[in-house]
């Protein structure tokens, strides 16, 4: 699939992260980046739960939260607000903007179609030098790939009849602790199988491009249906250009 594909099936959706997922990426974010003036973008942003958290948490550095879905840019603009705040709708390989200090990507740079390389290069010029890249996305492992393949056969056969199943059978799993409107919003990515996976060969194109693995955080799952994720974290390389 095409990046401009894969981003017009987005376009109009929206995601809210559910609460503990935003607290456990903000707790992580707080404890890696310092405690300065510094510029966060969150790179798919959501309905901007983990802007706000970290807006509130982080009272010195402005946050930046981007999605290619104008609904959800809607939804967090009407959530968030604040001169240390702004978003913006639009798709991540057309973004410009002075390097961060700190770019953070939860559960996002798996979907993003296109070249790897290209991806990982673009993220190279957003961080400055010194600056960390702090990514939450599947890693390489059994499970992982035995249900990237289910959700390639669900994707061949989708309709909506199959909608029905799936949301049927995440309210009879998930229906106490997630609302209707939350469970809907996921069916959709039971057809979305990653890009990417945390892999050596992932790990050797960002060594290439100049970051550094500094860390791994665990990111517990919370359903079945859920790719098992882990939290890495990048450090630009200080003498990078």
């Amino acid at each position: 699939m095409t990046a401009s594909n894969r981003a017009a099936e987005f376009a109009g959706q929206t995601f809210t992260a559910p609460a503990a997922r935003s607290d456990r990426m903000r707790d992580i974010v707080v404890a890696e980046a310092p405690r300065t003036a510094i510029r966060v973008l969150d790179l798919g942003c959501g309905t901007g739960s983990l802007v706000a958290r970290l807006a509130e948490t982080m009272p010195d550095a402005t946050v930046v939260g981007i999605d290619v879905s104008a609904a959800n840019i809607d939804a967090a603009r009407r959530a968030v607000q604040g001169s240390r705040v702004r978003f913006d709708d639009v798709d991540y390989r057309q973004f410009s903007a002075d390097p961060f200090d700190v770019i953070v990507s939860d559960g996002v740079l798996h979907l993003m179609a296109g070249d790897t390389a290209e991806l990982i290069g673009k993220l190279a010029r957003d961080v400055r030098p010194g600056g960390l890249f702090i990514c939450d996305m599947p890693y390489a492992c059994a499970y992982n790939t035995a249900f990237a393949f289910v959700r390639r056969s669900l994707r061949a056969i989708r309709a909506p009849w199959l909608d029905h199943v799936i949301l049927r059978v995440a309210r009879l799993l998930h229906g106490r602790e997630m609302g209707l409107d939350a469970l809907r919003e996921r069916v959709g990515y039971m057809y979305i199988p990653p890009e990417r996976v945390m892999d050596a060969d992932l790990l050797d194109a960002f060594g290439a491009a100049g970051f550094r693995r500094r860390a791994d955080h665990d990111a517990p799952s919370t359903s079945l249906s859920q790719l098992r994720h882990r939290v890495t974290v990048f450090v630009r390389d200080v003498s990078a250009r």
